[in-house]
């Protein structure tokens, strides 16, 4: 079954109580950060958009894997710790100040990390509604934090997308880091173009391609660049 498309416009019960949840804590937590479309908030939301359709336990599978994928960059730039997602999204609750109170997203990961001690009774209590908000919010916020990293904008869409095509953090890593070289800054073009998304005038969709044929390059070295050029050809994947 695949499970990132299962909305088709209907939201579950479940899914109408994870977003309605999602909007709950974000508000209480309050701050420009977490507010807004753009925000951390709207953010939270898109990544378990997909499967806002879904009985409740495929979604808490979807969420999973978007978060896995998440974690794993946000390891790789060490920007957390042993946290898990859910316990990320609680501390940010649970804690007396907000990212604007710091310099940086990392530093208020850091004081999330450090400073803030969560409820245990609470996190071991949480139900599964619960945990795919929290979660998907402490992804959210780690999100921001790999913005912040390389100065580019990564969508719900864009993790999702990469989920559903069954990458690897370090994969994912990888392509972020050669679009951050052709100097491309919204990873959401990536997912575009293998969608065969038409492309805003202004995007250079040459460049894009050759940012994806770079990094496969790097993740298959024995391929040769008939077969690169085969690969790129065959990503597709269904919007």
């Amino acid at each position: 079954m695949d499970f990132f498309s299962g909305l088709c416009g209907v939201l579950s019960a479940a899914g109408s109580k994870i977003v309605s949840g999602i909007s709950d804590v974000c508000s209480k937590i309050g701050g420009a950060v977490f507010s807004g479309v753009s925000g951390i908030a709207g953010l939270a939301k898109d990544l378990v958009f997909p499967a806002l359709g879904l009985e409740l336990s495929e979604i808490i599978i979807v969420i999973q894997l978007v978060s896995v994928i998440i974690s794993t960059v946000a390891d790789l730039l060490g920007l957390k710790g042993e946290e898990t997602p859910e316990e990320l999204g609680l501390k940010a609750e649970q804690a007396d100040k907000k990212p604007e109170d710091f310099d940086s997203i990392q530093e208020y990961i850091d004081y999330l990390r450090n400073e803030v001690e969560v409820d245990k009774s609470k996190l071991d209590n949480l139900s599964q509604e619960e945990k795919v908000t929290y979660g998907a919010i402490g992804s959210a916020i780690c999100v921001k934090g790999i913005e912040e990293k390389y100065g580019m904008e990564m969508s719900g869409d864009f993790w999702t997308t990469v989920a559903k095509m069954g990458m690897k953090g370090q994969e994912v890593k990888t392509y972020i880091d050669h679009f951050k070289l052709h100097d491309i800054h919204e990873m959401k073009d990536m997912t575009d173009y293998i969608k065969g998304v038409h492309l805003d005038e202004n995007k250079d969709r040459h460049n894009i391609g050759s940012a994806i044929l770079d990094a496969l390059k790097e993740l298959n070295p024995e391929l040769s660049d008939e077969s690169l050029k085969e690969k790129l050809l065959d990503m597709h994947v269904e919007g």
